[in-house]
């Protein structure tokens, strides 16, 4: 079973609607927890066309921690079904949300939060789920850090153009650092967002960053709002850029957590925390 934490560090490549497609070819059951503390849901206005509110949720999952502690049964209490078309989901579909925490600024303040829900979203590979997150920009040091040192793999997304590449030499650094310390350095990767143009290789980027390209995304603008704003899938879908991106990085990814389980067997989950508020 896996855990992937999916982030950026500079500009906008797509990590929420990375984070909705990647879950949407995963080969087993999934949760996608959206702990982008920045913002509100984008899921539930964009791929799921605002069919639900935000009475289940992070915020309520964060009341319910503080008041009784935070068990595997209220985080299973907050999941609603991750669907572009809830009347006609699939429950046999194994795809679950945990949406963002609506106010951001309480969401800023809830460091707490993190290092005891990563421990509840560990504990999910016993029960044959996996688990998406969605960190949004991530900044080595912020409170969600124990949800990156507890995952499987820690995908930095990017554009591969020399700006998106030059800002990513020190965060890539310190990410690294903050990995190594519970000794996960290798679980970093990128994943490389294709721009209209001036497109740098995968292996030139792999060898100046020191750090494996594990998927590669095209430029798909129109098929990417399937994800991202529930647009309607256009025929051509199944055979679009972004369709076949998604589903490589989904079976690069999961047969590198597999190779590396087997190679190291499974072990406990190691989180250093950030100092509470």
């Amino acid at each position: 079973m896996a855990t992937i934490f999916l982030c950026s560090v500079a500009g906008s490549p797509g990590v929420t609607t990375t984070a909705v497609g990647l879950a949407e070819v995963w080969p087993r059951p999934v949760i996608v927890v959206e702990a982008d503390s920045s913002k509100p849901s984008s899921i539930i206005p964009g791929y799921m066309q605002g069919q639900l509110d935000n009475s289940r949720g992070l915020l309520q999952l964060a009341v319910q921690t503080q008041r009784h502690g935070l068990t595997n049964e209220a985080l299973w209490d907050q999941l609603v079904p991750l669907a572009a078309d809830l009347q006609k989901a699939d429950p046999a579909s194994g795809k679950y949300l945990l949406s963002a925490i609506s106010n951001t600024v309480a969401a800023q303040n809830m460091t707490g939060l993190w290092s005891d829900l990563a421990v509840v979203l560990s504990a999910q590979a016993d029960s044959g789920v996996d688990v998406i997150i969605d960190g949004g920009r991530y900044t080595p040091g912020d409170g969600r850090t124990p949800l990156l040192q507890m995952a499987d793999a820690a995908l930095v997304l990017a554009r591969p153009v020399l700006p998106d590449l030059a800002a990513l030499v020190a965060p890539l650094a310190s990410i690294r650092e903050v990995l190594s310390r519970v000794g996960h350095e290798d679980y970093l990767g990128l994943v490389l967002m294709k721009s209209v143009a001036g497109n740098y290789g995968a292996g030139d980027i792999e060898k100046n960053l020191n750090t494996p390209a594990v998927g590669r995304i095209g430029w798909d603008p129109s098929n990417a709002a399937v994800f991202s704003q529930g647009e309607p899938r256009p025929r051509t879908f199944k055979r679009s850029e972004i369709l076949s991106g998604l589903t490589a990085l989904a079976a690069a990814a999961d047969a590198q957590i597999r190779e590396r389980a087997q190679r190291l067997g499974k072990r406990p989950v190691h989180i250093q925390e950030e100092s509470r508020p």
